[in-house]
């Protein structure tokens, strides 16, 4: 089964009132912040960002009701996971945890910057902004994280 490629507003306007459709706005809603963690205040912050649904021609008017995600709690933590795994073992880990097709939808839906990050990184690294937001999206606890990293080490 094709996927369907979603490049511009166009592309989104053509399967409307498909599942696709409906995951893609979701996805979309769910660029609507951005975390950004502050050592100096020891807090995470959601900062507003339209760069990804002003691309596709929305306003932040156009997705009424949508919150700004919940912070997660700032923890000065020694971390045991690996820090640092390979981009092929983080896919491979995703999809054998049923996660990578949410996280592909994620960055299919975010920022240019944030797509080449992800295609073409030959690793991902576990405090890197990104994956906070991810995990926030797809309601990830640090626990799931460290499981996710600690499972992508051995693939």
């Amino acid at each position: 089964m094709a996927s369907t490629v979603i490049n511009t507003r166009a592309d989104l306007d053509a399967i409307a009132g498909t599942p696709e459709h409906a995951a893609f706005m979701g996805a979309l809603a769910g660029t609507l912040w951005r975390l950004e963690k502050d050592d100096e205040a020891a807090t995470w912050r959601a900062v507003e960002d339209d760069s990804t649904i002003t691309r596709f021609g929305f306003e932040r008017a156009d997705f009424f009701g949508v919150q700004p995600p919940e912070l997660p709690e700032y923890v000065v933590k020694v971390i045991s996971a690996p820090e640092i795994v390979t981009m092929r073992q983080a896919r491979l880990a995703l999809l054998q945890t049923g996660r990578l097709a949410a996280v592909n939808a994620a960055v299919a839906a975010a920022d240019e910057a944030t797509k080449i990050t992800w295609e073409y990184s030959q690793e991902v690294h576990r405090q890197h902004p990104f994956v906070a937001t991810l995990a926030v999206a797809l309601s990830l606890t640090d626990q799931d994280l460290d499981d996710l990293f600690t499972l992508a080490a051995t693939l």
